[in-house]
């Protein structure tokens, strides 16, 4: 008896052994994880102040995108109201449509700007029986295009104002041009004082009593359309092209030529087309090529017989279908002039409201 009270001591002494390591491990194993716990509770703690940082700076993010937004549309806004202050003046200073039409009834102005603004620009103006027609553009398109466009009838009309047509030539315009530009730079130190500033213009002065036409070129050309020939049997359409001289407005004086000056007698029913270098110097097409001058030349004598408005849209479209789905690069700017050369000559005042202005895109 006396054994089994000791063994069962033995085994309730065992038990109780057990149990309290046991309790120890549970115990240990408890504080183990309640430590897990809290570090977890404090990684989520940081996690969460992270996330309201981030918040917070995401906030403060959107919100300075949202002033810089304000401050873009207000640039913009600024920009916007710019251009059409600038688009508003040109479109004063450019010759009107309806004074064009009192100087030649059948004509066209195919004037379509690469961007919104363009540098391309044109200049009529009559005195007496002689009337000037000048078109060019300065090397650069959009607003800096626009602005030197306006910059350039500045100067044609302060020269014009100063110039009677009767007792110059084309080329001595182009020549008083130049030196505009050439005190510009000397006030400027921008520029260079043996830089060349890349122009491209063309002046005409038509005499309608001598019938003749003083045409001179800075990289500007011009083509004149004949129809008909005096005292010959010919009856075939040409087209003459004359190219100017290929001289920049070179700033040193030292450099400078006069510019030439070529004088041509015209015959009933001519007609002159002055431009820009946008239109021939496109390049697109299957090829990628040029338009080319030779391809405006067969386009002229292909719409030859139509009116002018009428062959305005047909270049218009010739150009788009060669030119497909390549985007264009440059301004574009075409003169048409059906000359009917009359022994007076009284072309309306030009800040006449203009009247069935033709449709320039």
């Amino acid at each position: 008896m006396i054994y089994i009270i000791i063994l069962l001591s033995v085994l309730l002494a065992a038990s109780i052994v057990w149990i309290v390591i046991q309790r120890r491990k549970i115990d240990t194993i408890n504080t183990q994880w309640q430590n897990k716990l809290n570090d977890s509770e404090k990684d989520i703690k940081i996690l969460s102040d992270n996330i309201d940082n981030e918040k917070n700076q995401l906030a403060r993010a959107e919100k300075y995108i949202g002033e810089l937004k304000n401050i873009a549309e207000g640039q913009k806004m600024k920009h916007v109201e710019m251009l059409k202050n600038l688009l508003a003046v040109q479109r004063i200073m450019f010759t009107s449509r309806g004074f064009i039409k009192s100087l030649f009834p059948d004509y066209f102005v195919l004037d379509v700007p690469n961007e919104t603004a363009g540098g391309d620009f044109y200049k009529f103006a009559a005195q007496g029986d002689f009337v000037m027609a000048a078109c060019g553009n300065c090397g650069v398109t959009g607003v800096n295009g626009l602005i030197k466009g306006i910059l350039n009838i500045v100067f044609l009309s302060e020269i014009l104002e100063r110039t009677d047509l009767a007792n110059t030539t084309a080329g001595h315009i182009l020549d008083h041009l130049r030196g505009k530009y050439a005190h510009l730079a000397e006030n400027n130190s921008a520029y260079r004082r043996d830089e060349d500033i890349p122009v491209n213009f063309t002046v005409c002065i038509i005499n309608q009593k001598e019938r003749t036409l003083s045409y001179a070129g800075a990289y500007g050309s011009m083509c004149l359309l004949r129809k008909s020939y005096p005292g010959t049997n010919r009856r075939e359409v040409d087209v003459h092209e004359f190219r100017g001289d290929k001289m920049n407005f070179a700033v040193s004086f030292g450099r400078r030529k006069n510019y030439t000056t070529e004088t041509i007698e015209l015959e009933k029913d001519d007609r002159v087309y002055i431009k820009t270098d946008g239109f021939v110097n496109q390049r697109g097409g299957r090829t990628g090529n040029r338009f080319g001058d030779i391809y405006f030349r067969q386009m002229l004598m292909k719409h030859s017989s139509e009116p002018m408005t009428e062959q305005m849209h047909n270049f218009k479209d010739e150009f788009d279908r060669w030119r497909g789905n390549d985007t264009r690069a440059n301004d574009i700017l075409i003169i048409g002039l059906a000359l009917k050369v009359k022994a007076v000559f009284k072309p309306a005042p030009e800040f006449e409201e203009d009247i069935d202005m033709d449709v320039d895109d």
